[in-house]
């Protein structure tokens, strides 16, 4: 990297006006013009505040720029990327707002594509895309490549600004970095040691006035040097102006340089000569054109016309010849739509009786099952079968209950038996002289005695 040569600026020298110096010339001069300048010095500060703070915040954005502009010119970028509308750009170009600022935010995305082509990176988004889409995806990426893009997509749309210039700057850095570009040591050329600057022995060091105002010094300083460079030039404007230069030379000069001063403008197709001179040759060229193209279009017109009437002439001649053949056409067509709406309604007449036949044929089928289940249940033999052995288990169990009624009627009569003699004893006893109700020899129950 080479840079240009260090210049040291000799340091300022006191005004001094007529032999005073510049603090004991401050020291005279007070009173109303002190007091007016204070008050004007009062109302201004705002608006150089205001002034200082814009300057503020573009200084940031101005140096990213310049060094944006350094390392791109290190990268060949006049060469590899710039073409016929993407030109070089200034050193201001990001730092500011452009007339165009589409222009200048196209600019920014191609210098985007430009560096992670360099590191032979894809832009995943295309020139046509939407701004926030094409500014959502290229922060994604330049984070995945190691770019610290501490912007978001909403500064970055304006094309311009301090977010725009860092993320540039970053991404060349990063671009230099992966490409292992080459450094050299700065070369300065030798210029010899800088002269001393001129000191008054007379001027006061430090001095400040007792009820001077603060900030009122650089006020008076600039009206005293304005005089002085005032007083110089009236100076300078009656002395006599003599050149040492040789007359012949200065001719041979302007000619050479002549031809190279002249001003070329482009042709601006905005500018109003251009248009007017445009204006001026169109019209030239209808007055020379326009008599053979007039009686072109009026041989033409006539053609049209005498066509047009052939046309309608050959229009009525088949209309009358044509006639009955067109009423032959009505005719048959009236027919043709009487027997259309014919055809719609037996349609309508059809789809109704394909709708009865179909329920029809419903009901004959459920009628048929219903037959088929009967059939069957009158054929089938199973339910007497089943009646026949409910009828011999019956018959069974009637036989078992009758043996068993028989039993225990023959143990009841045989207990009877037994317990007949034991009563019979108990009543002896008992009963010896009783009335004779049982005289005639027969049991109430079991008939006569044994």
């Amino acid at each position: 990297l080479k840079l240009g040569p260090v210049r040291c600026r000799p340091p300022l020298r006191p005004c001094r006006v007529r032999g005073v110096p510049l603090h004991a010339g401050r020291r005279r001069q007070r009173g109303p013009r002190r007091r007016r300048a204070g008050r004007a010095m009062a109302e201004a500060k705002p608006a150089k505040e205001g002034a200082e703070a814009a300057v503020t915040y573009n200084a940031e954005a101005l140096q990213l720029n310049d060094e944006l502009v350094d390392m791109l010119m290190l990268l060949d970028y006049e060469t590899k990327f710039c073409t016929k509308e993407l030109k070089p750009i200034s050193r201001t170009f990001f730092a500011y707002p452009a007339s165009n600022q589409a222009q200048q935010f196209k600019y920014f995305s191609s210098l985007v594509v430009f560096g992670l082509a360099e590191m032979n990176v894809q832009a995943d988004w295309d020139e046509y895309d939407d701004p926030n889409t094409v500014l959502t995806k290229m922060v994604v990426v330049l984070k995945d490549n190691g770019v610290q893009a501490n912007a978001t997509p909403g500064k970055l749309k304006q094309g311009w600004g301090d977010s725009v210039c860092l993320v540039l700057n970053q991404l060349v850095r990063e671009v230099m970095l992966r490409t292992n570009f080459p450094w050299g040591a700065p070369t300065y050329p030798d210029e010899g040691l800088a002269d001393e600057a001129e000191v008054d022995a007379d001027a006061e060091i430090h001095s400040v006035g007792e009820d001077e105002m603060p900030g009122g010094d650089d006020e008076e300083e600039l009206m005293y040097q304005e005089e002085v460079l005032k007083k110089d030039s009236d100076e300078e404007d009656n002395q006599v102006m003599q050149s040492n230069i040789d007359p012949r030379e200065w001719l041979l000069e302007v000619e050479r340089v002549a031809p190279k001063l002249k001003i070329q403008l482009p042709n601006d197709s905005k500018e109003w000569r251009t248009h007017l001179q445009q204006t001026t040759s169109w019209k030239q060229v209808i007055e020379t054109q326009f008599p053979g193209a007039k009686a072109q279009l009026d041989k033409l017109s006539s053609n049209l016309t005498t066509a047009l009437e052939k046309i309608r002439g050959k229009e009525a001649w088949i209309n009358t010849q044509f006639d009955h053949r067109a009423l032959d056409y009505r005719t048959q067509q009236e027919e043709m739509a009487q027997v259309q709406t014919q055809h719609t309604e037996l349609n309508e007449v059809v789809m109704s009786l394909s709708a009865e036949l179909k329920s029809v044929s419903e009901e004959l089928e459920s009628v048929k099952a219903d037959m088929e289940d009967r059939s069957t249940t009158v054929t089938d033999t199973a339910p007497i079968q089943k009646m026949k052995d409910a009828f011999k288990r019956l018959r069974a169990d009637t036989r078992q209950l009758e043996v068993r009624i028989g039993v225990v009627s023959h143990t009841l009569m045989q207990a009877k038996l037994r317990q007949r003699p034991q009563d019979d004893r108990k009543q002896g006893v008992y009963g010896a002289g009783g009335d004779g109700n049982h005289s005639d020899g027969y049991d109430d129950d079991d008939g006569p005695r044994r």
